[in-house]
C-alpha cells in the first residue's frame, strides 16, 4: 500500500496531459517499468499499465518530437517489462496512437498566433512557468519580446533564487539576491540563466522537485510566478525546493530512499546511485528530452 500511495504522489497521470511534461513523464514511467516493475505489488502493476496505456493515447495530441520520442522509450520499456498480454496491449495502442499522431500532424493547418498587445502578452506571461515562458519566446517576434520580458524574468528570478526560493540555500546567497534587486539595469534573464545552469542538478533536466517542509514531490511545471508553491506562503525560514533528477523518482517509489533537504553536498551520492541505477537497460541519454 505504500508503493501505491507514494505512486498516486507522482501525479503522472496529470503530467501526461500536460505537453510540457509529457515527455519527462514518459521518461520516469519507462524507468519504473524497467528497473522496479518486477519489485512493485501487484496491484500496483494496473496502474502502470493504466498511465502507459494513457500516454499512449494521449500522444496524437502532442505536437513535438520530444513527445513521440518518449513515447517510443516508453514502448521499449513496456515490451521489456510488461507480461505478454500487457504487451500486446501495449504495443496496440502504440501503433494506433501513431497513426492517429501521423495523420493529425498532416492535417493540422498551422495558423498564426493571435496578436494581443504586448502588456496583455506580459500580464499571461506571468502565468507561465519557466520552461513554458522559454517555449513561447520562440513563436513569434511579438511573443519573444513579451517573453523576454524585464521584470518577468526579475519575478522569476525571485521565484528560484530569492529568499525562500527554489534554489536558495543560505543566507549568503539570500543577501546576494538583496544586493542584486535594486540594481535597475539588470538583465535578470541572463542573471536568472547563470544561476540556474550552475546549480548541479540542473544537469539532469529535470521538471521534478522535491520540497523540505511538506515532504512532497512536485512538478516545477505548477510553480509560477502567479502561482507559488503554497509552503512558500507559510513565511517559513528553511523552506527548500530541490530539484529532483528522474532516478530519485524510482528509488522514492522502491521506497530506497529517504528525500531530505538538510544536505546540500548530494551530489557526490548522486554519482555513485546514477551508476547503479544505468545498470538497468540505457533508455536514454539527457540531451534526449528538453
Amino acid at each position: 500500500m505504500e508503493a501505491m500511495k507514494r505512486y498516486e504522489e507522482l501525479g503522472m497521470g496529470e503530467a501526461l496531459s500536460r505537453s510540457y511534461d509529457y515527455p519527462l513523464a514518459c521518461h520516469e514511467l519507462a524507468l519504473i517499468l524497467r528497473c522496479a516493475y518486477a519489485q512493485l505489488p501487484k496491484a500496483l502493476h494496473s496502474l502502470l499499465l493504466r498511465d502507459t496505456l494513457a500516454a499512449f493515447r494521449l500522444l496524437p495530441v502532442m505536437q513535438t518530437s520530444h513527445g513521440l520520442s518518449a513515447a517510443n522509450l516508453l514502448l521499449q520499456a513496456a515490451e521489456a517489462a510488461l507480461p505478454k498480454q500487457k504487451k500486446a496491449l501495449a504495443v496496440a495502442e502504440f501503433k494506433h496512437a501513431v497513426v492517429a499522431h501521423k495523420r493529425r500532424s498532416r492535417v493540422r493547418q498551422e495558423g498564426g498566433p493571435i496578436q494581443l498587445p504586448q502588456d496583455i502578452l506580459i500580464h499571461i506571461f506571468k502565468f507561465l512557468d519557466m520552461h513554458s515562458l522559454v517555449t513561447s519566446s520562440s513563436v513569434c517576434w511579438a511573443w519573444n519580446a513579451a517573453a523576454n520580458d524585464n521584470n518577468l524574468w526579475q519575478l522569476q528570478y525571485s521565484l528560484f533564487f530569492g529568499f525562500n526560493g527554489i534554489f536558495c540555500k543560505s543566507e549568503e546567497q539570500t543577501q546576494c539576491f538583496k544586493d542584486e534587486c535594486p540594481k535597475a539595469n539588470l538583465d535578470w534573464k541572463e542573471a536568472f540563466r547563470r544561476k540556474y545552469t550552475g546549480n548541479s542538478s540542473w544537469r539532469f533536466k529535470s521538471n521534478r522537485a522535491f520540497c523540505g517542509h511538506c515532504k512532497s514531490i512536485i512538478w516545477l511545471s505548477n510553480v509560477t510566478c502567479d502561482r507559488p508553491h503554497h509552503c512558500a506562503t507559510l513565511q517559513i525560514r528553511q523552506f527548500k525546493i530541490k530539484p529532483l533528477a528522474p532516478y530519485k523518482v524510482v528509488e522514492y517509489l522502491l521506497g530506497e530512499t529517504m528525500l531530505t533537504s538538510s544536505s546540500d553536498s548530494d551530489s557526490d551520492a548522486e554519482e555513485s546511485t546514477i551508476s547503479r541505477l544505468w545498470a538497468c537497460p540505457k533508455l536514454a541519454s539527457s540531451s534526449d528530452f528538453p
